[in-house]
């Protein structure tokens, strides 16, 4: 089944959009759009410049002082630290204003953001920065105490740009913030639309992370699609709760806020109580978050102590969410507009979006304004017909370009065009999608996605181990957590507890199972492959049919 976004949303919008060759591929585009992101900043900075841009706890910034700090901290790294264009600069931050700052200065800089994750350790943060070729790191102290300086000689940066308490063999953010620049340096490093912009590791199905390169065009494609599906104007403030280092946060929040002119409330990590306060009290119009944190919001003993009003769409992902859970989030604010959304790090957020809440909340909606989709039969690449469930192939602007310095993974990942998503969905007659199932084992612990191959080969290094499979079960808060199903080598004492510290001392928390069942052996089909669907059950509860 083939399906065309641009023929299922309203003709105002597709009106704007013609075709053109991206990465050496044809797809619709947006006809009037800026060339990169940088402009795109800096036209909404000259529209409002005295604007509140970003709220973060007590301290404000207008997009004139969010626009002068990212100037001073890429003249530093030009011509204080010879950043030059194509450089990949690191930036490791929880949400915070240095963060937004510094991402904006390194683009403006022509250099590559390396996005990376504050909850990863010392050992995944040293596979990004190798394999990304980082060589210089912005970060926090709370950071690089605990996980940089561990393996600082051991990584190719030469600079290390840390803010926060003073540490001592390391540049001080302030000494790059609060230096005036040298120059408006707008316009000055040449930059193309298919320029690398961002790299955002993604976990790898053979064990290690790869590397999504965002072009100039894909981040801008992402801002505008969510500014003119969710309609959002000048007037709206976004709170954003999830990590800025996620596409979510990223694209289809912040992005689409500096797209739109609007404003970013954006929180150091997610509290219900205090999200709550925060819509209330700054008069956030919306959102896009898991489901998770709806159901969490919804159930606050303050749920109802707060006037929500003007909190106006409620956008969400990553999770499925039930008819019942919309009835009450509907009854809870009345007048809201909910919409279901699927996206992709390797699409820059945007697959797909319903147009509101009145469609059936088992759809993952349309494709977005600029992207196909085809549903394909993975074993024998023909087309599916309508309702036959296919493997999920998209092709858009959004779509990268590729794995960083991972072509064989890039050629598997993306036939003429189309990104192969890995999972299994079918498309209706009308255009909507489904999701069934995913071809490839991962796990979506609200909203942190983990691929259950890289915690196996975490565990199969434990000497205590014969074999283990890691899988997804349900989980009324997080929708899905891990569950490691271990088969102990003869002879051997293992616990549960044991299996959960070797995990969470080599990898983030969030990828630490939540259970641990042992087993004599794992089930096999005929040709020996783990049928893992029979794992999928939380212990003491009733196996799957």
């Amino acid at each position: 089944m083939y399906v065309d976004g641009s023929k299922l949303w309203p003709k105002e919008i597709t009106d704007k959009l013609t075709k053109q060759i991206v990465h050496g591929r044809e797809n619709y585009v947006f006809k009037d759009r800026p060339k990169t992101l940088d402009e795109l900043f800096r036209r909404t900075v000259d529209k409002y410049p005295d604007k509140v841009a970003l709220i973060f706890e007590d301290q404000e910034l207008t997009y004139r002082e969010w626009d002068r700090k990212v100037n001073n901290v890429a003249s530093a790294l030009i011509y204080d630290y010879g950043v030059k264009k194509g450089d990949r600069v690191g930036v490791l931050f929880k949400n915070c204003l240095e963060s937004a700052i510094s991402m904006f200065a390194v683009i403006r800089a022509g250099a590559i953001v390396v996005l990376l994750n504050n909850k990863l350790k010392s050992a995944e943060l040293q596979y990004q920065l190798e394999n990304s070729g980082t060589t210089l790191l912005i970060t926090e102290d709370e950071s690089y105490v605990p996980n940089i300086a561990p393996i600082r000689d051991k990584i190719p940066c030469k600079h290390y740009v840390v803010a926060g308490e003073p540490v001592p063999g390391t540049i001080p953010f302030s000494a790059l913030v609060d230096k005036e620049a040298k120059e408006d340096l707008f316009g000055k490093v040449p930059m193309d639309e298919e320029d690398i912009a961002w790299i955002i590791y993604t976990s790898g199905t053979t064990g290690n992370p790869k590397g999504s390169m965002s072009s100039h065009i894909n981040g801008i494609h992402s801002a505008m699609v969510y500014t003119y599906s969710y309609e959002i104007t000048p007037e709206d403030r976004g709170i954003i709760a999830v990590p800025l280092f996620h596409v979510t946060g990223l694209f289809a929040q912040l992005m689409a806020l500096i797209y739109a002119g609007g404003s970013s409330v954006i929180m150091p990590k997610m509290d219900a109580g205090e999200m709550l306060r925060l819509i209330a009290e700054k008069h956030c119009t919306h959102t896009l978050s898991v489901p998770t944190v709806y159901i969490m919001m919804m159930n606050h003993p303050d749920a109802k102590k707060y006037d929500l009003s003007h909190f106006r769409i409620g956008a969400f992902g990553g999770a499925a969410i039930s008819p019942e859970t919309i009835r009450q989030i509907m009854e809870w604010i009345p007048g809201i507009k909910l919409h279901n959304t699927y996206g992709l790090t390797e699409v820059s957020s945007p697959g797909t979006l319903t147009p509101d809440s009145s469609v059936n909340t088992a759809t993952i909606g349309f494709p977005s304004l600029v992207s196909e989709m085809r549903s394909v039969d993975p074993e024998t690449g023909e087309e599916c017909p309508p309702n036959v469930e296919g493997e999920l192939w998209i092709k858009s602007p959004n779509v990268t370009p590729g794995y960083w310095q991972m072509p064989e993974a890039t050629a598997e990942a993306i036939t003429d065009g189309w990104l192969h998503t890995g999972d299994i969905v079918t498309i209706d007659e009308q255009g909507y999608v489904y999701i069934k199932d995913r071809l490839k084992d991962m796990i979506n612990r609200g909203g942190e996605k983990i691929f259950s191959v890289e915690v196996e080969d975490v565990l199969y290094t434990n000497p205590k181990i014969l074999e283990v499979a890691v899988v997804g079960v349900p989980d009324p808060k997080y929708g899905e957590v891990t569950k490691a199903v271990v088969v102990p080598k003869e002879g051997v004492t293992l616990t549960e507890q044991e299996v959960k510290d070797w995990v969470m001392q080599r990898m983030a928390k969030f990828k630490t199972p939540t259970y641990v069942e042992f087993v004599k052996e794992l089930p096999r089909n005929a040709n020996g492959k783990v049928m893992k669907k029979e794992l999928r059950y939380v212990p003491g509860e009733a196996k799957p049919n």
